[in-house]
């Protein structure tokens, strides 16, 4: 099998017509694609090891002068001179994360963390780029589809997890030819297990990523990143009926990393600048694919009614109409954590959000129990098949009516 990197305008379906084959057959060879309508530039795509068809040129006589000697390659020769050379396609790609960078024989590989620091269970996200900083095409050639080795250690060196335990590869062997000034992405994720599949402990780790191409077997590249304690906090007592807004950072101001609103428990989400109000709102589904949730926990009246709103809004992807839906749940608690009440509502779909204009939600908890010392605001983003949509939400507000 042969690997095609995908360029701008690329779509599966071009790609799949271009070695003739048929969709559903492409998408035999790459299992790792879930949605056939969502691929990026960069991604690799395997294809088989033919050569697409071409129109054949018609027969010139070659001139009989000696062609010019070829010219060695040329291009930055330490890893610092090639970040400053690639400084703006660097700053696109990495956006401020968490990364660390190498150059090896014309290729700079550049591996990114989505952050630095992780709580227990929270998937790390791991992006590793190759960009070819020189002047000649780069061909590697692997033994088998494997394409990378990942390793994860900890702050003693002791070996927790390494990808390509377990897995099997297709056993065929394969190339990929990056041009000049062009890169190929490879993403994974780490769930924070071990080899066993236990939750590894808190504490300092180091990722080593290794290209196991022929040609640069031996050489890898490292970053560090920590996993945080679980934080311990005590059940929050009951509060007066003030009707201030309870919510902390409610309109989502305040992050510790792009994928971090600060006060709030989230998976699947990322910043974004398209706010309602302010400089930032949250994006829930920043894999259209995957499910996606954002909650906070906060002290409430006990016996009190209280209004709940949030303003949403959906971005539509290439104007392709969305398939998902958004629930909103209130739960309410005593002391003890038990649940007492719960408010629901939603869920919404598409056809009730708004394409990329917000649009304020509103309702009411009606009494809750004398009982409830804390609620919990709990937003489930849940795609459906062929989903490329996600849903902004800003300026969520929980304030007390009366008792």
């Amino acid at each position: 099998m042969a690997v095609y990197v995908v360029k701008p305008g690329d779509t599966l379906g071009k790609i799949a017509a271009q070695y003739n084959i048929s969709l559903p057959d492409l998408l035999k060879f790459n299992p790792g694609i879930t949605n056939p309508n969502l691929i990026y530039v960069g991604q690799e795509i395997t294809v088989p090891d033919t050569v697409p068809p071409t129109t054949a040129p018609p027969t010139t006589v070659p001139p009989t002068t000696r062609p010019p000697a070829a010219s060695p390659p040329t291009g930055p020769t330490t890893t610092q001179e090639a970040l400053r050379q690639y400084g703006t396609l660097i700053r696109t790609l990495v956006q401020n994360q968490n990364f660390e960078a190498r150059l090896v024989d014309g290729l700079l590989y550049i591996l990114i963390l989505d952050e630095t620091s992780y709580r227990i269970g929270e998937p790390v996200r791991i992006r590793l780029l190759k960009v070819n900083v020189t002047n000649r095409t780069i061909t590697l050639h692997y033994n088998t589809g494997q394409r990378l080795e990942l390793e994860v250690r900890d702050n003693r060196g002791r070996l927790v997890w390494r990808y390509s335990r377990n897995r099997l590869f297709i056993q065929q062997t394969g190339t990929v030819t990056i041009r000049p000034n062009s890169y190929a992405i490879y993403e994974n994720v780490w769930d924070q297990k071990d080899n066993a599949g236990r939750q590894v402990g808190p504490g300092l780790y180091r990722l080593e990523v290794f290209n196991v191409a022929r040609e640069v077997r031996d050489e890898s590249v490292t970053i560090e990143f920590r996993i945080r304690e679980r934080a311990i906090t005590p059940t929050p007592g009951p509060v007066p009926c003030t009707g201030q807004n309870l919510i902390e950072n409610s309109g989502f101001e305040s992050w510790s990393g792009r994928t971090s609103p600060r006060s709030w428990s989230a998976t699947n989400v990322r910043r974004t600048t398209d706010a309602h109000r302010g400089n930032y709102a949250v994006e829930m589904g920043d894999d259209p694919t995957r499910g996606s949730t954002l909650s906070q926990e906060f002290s409430v009246t006990p016996g009190s009614n209280n209004r709940v709103s949030f303003w949403i809004a959906e971005d539509v992807e290439n104007a392709r109409a969305g398939n998902f839906s958004l629930g909103v749940q209130m739960f309410f608690r005593d002391r003890n954590r038990d649940v007492v009440a719960v408010v629901p509502e939603g869920p919404y779909s598409p056809e009730a959000i708004e394409n990329e204009t917000y649009e304020q939600f509103t309702f009411t908890t009606g009494r809750i129990p004398g009982t409830a010392v804390t609620g919990e605001i709990i937003f489930t983003f849940t795609p459906a098949t062929g989903n490329t949509s996600q849903v902004r939400v800003d300026d969520v507000e929980f304030r007390c009516l009366g008792l």
